[in-house]
């Protein structure tokens, strides 16, 4: 159903835990049952496997969690950003990332 991440970077009695998360929301038809997957995940190397091997229409919500949260997938596809542009610098969802910078302007490519 869903793939997305949390950043527990400020989060009250979150010391000693890993920064990350990455969450699934998996459901079944057949069955009728919802299950909540976390993932932690360490700062210092945001990686995790790809889950597009199993469920195809993954590769959209890895490439959206890797562009807020740059959270790397291994063995996933096609890698790149999905809503932010290819020039911005940063990934807007980490609780670190500065509200105030400043991005490169960017125009048409020609």
């Amino acid at each position: 159903m869903d793939l997305t991440a949390v950043d527990y970077l400020t989060f009250p009695g979150a010391e000693g835990r890993p920064r990350f998360e990455v969450v699934y929301h998996l459901y079944s038809l057949t069955h009728r049952h919802r299950l909540r997957l976390k993932v932690p995940v360490e700062a210092a190397d945001p990686v995790v496997d790809s889950a597009v091997p199993l469920w195809p229409i993954a590769t959209w919500f890895e490439r959206e969690v890797w562009d807020m949260f740059g959270i790397r997938f291994a063995g996933h596809p096609d890698l790149r950003r999905l809503l932010m542009y290819e020039e911005f610098e940063g990934h807007p969802l980490r609780k670190d990332y500065p509200i105030t910078r400043r991005q490169p302007l960017i125009g048409p490519k020609v």
